[in-house]
């Protein structure tokens, strides 16, 4: 039986491979995937660029991946969406991790409930998430999307909600946030997207180089992210997630 971590991101699932035994490179045919054992327990990351879109190819290789294998051992028994998140109210600040109660779909307002619970000894908050497939940029928007009542915003978690859904799978939801609410960014990272919905560093890159004035939030950026990153490693690590029904826990 395995576990399936999914983020838009190799870097946000840097710590978690990290601490894992026997980790290999999976031939999956997306952007990162590996595998390892935690604690006894097979673990599957992969990572696929942002957006639900992109999330759910991840979830649907995975799915492909594991079923052809034909063992026991690779069978998945819960998905779990990871990554960064922006806190949508003012408790929550940078590096706080949250777990969703439910996930929202930002385009249609269809809800997602998180079937697994998750329980850890450090302190997290709790509550919706709102997922759209666009970064939130500046302190109105995130306001405005705060009036769906979700606590959080990302962008990746309403593809997986639905794949674990068709899938009859547990399904949890575990996020770092990496700007507050209050937050507002110049560079536009929308703008900065592929056509498939990837965040095109090259283009960040030219973007700063010929907008010199962007260079300190680049940096900035670039600082809390790996902050935030760090935070929600240590948190998945040392969380157990307990899946509805059966009583049974992953640790």
């Amino acid at each position: 039986m395995a576990i399936l971590f999914v983020a838009a991101e190799a870097a946000e699932l840097k710590f978690l491979a990290g601490q894992l035994i026997n980790l290999r490179k999976l031939k999956w045919p997306i952007d990162y995937a590996e595998e390892g054992i935690l604690q006894g327990r097979r673990i599957l990351l992969a990572a696929n660029g942002a957006g639900p879109a992109l999330a759910a190819q991840a979830v649907e290789v995975a799915k492909r991946a594991v079923k052809a294998a034909e063992l026991s051992a690779s069978r998945l028994e819960a998905i779990v969406s990871t990554g960064f998140c922006g806190a949508l109210v003012s408790a929550y600040r940078e590096n706080q991790i949250i777990v969703g109660t439910e996930v929202i779909d930002g385009a249609t307002g269809e809800r997602y409930t998180c079937g697994a619970t998750v329980e850890a000894d450090c302190p997290r908050g709790e509550g919706p998430i709102v997922s759209q497939n666009r970064v939130a940029l500046n302190s109105a928007e995130k306001q405005t999307l705060s009036e769906c009542g979700a606590i959080a915003v990302d962008m990746e978690s309403v593809g997986v909600a639905v794949q674990a859904k068709r899938a009859s799978l547990p399904f949890c939801c575990i996020k770092v946030v990496s700007d507050r609410v209050d937050e507002s960014f110049k560079i536009d990272l929308n703008a900065m997207r592929t056509t498939a919905g990837r965040i095109a560093r090259g283009k960040i890159v030219l973007n700063a180089v010929t907008h010199p004035r962007l260079l300190p939030e680049l940096f900035f950026l670039r600082r809390r992210t790996q902050e935030a990153a760090k935070a929600l490693g240590e948190f998945l690590v040392s969380c157990r997630i307990s899946l509805s029904g059966d009583g049974s826990t992953i640790e």
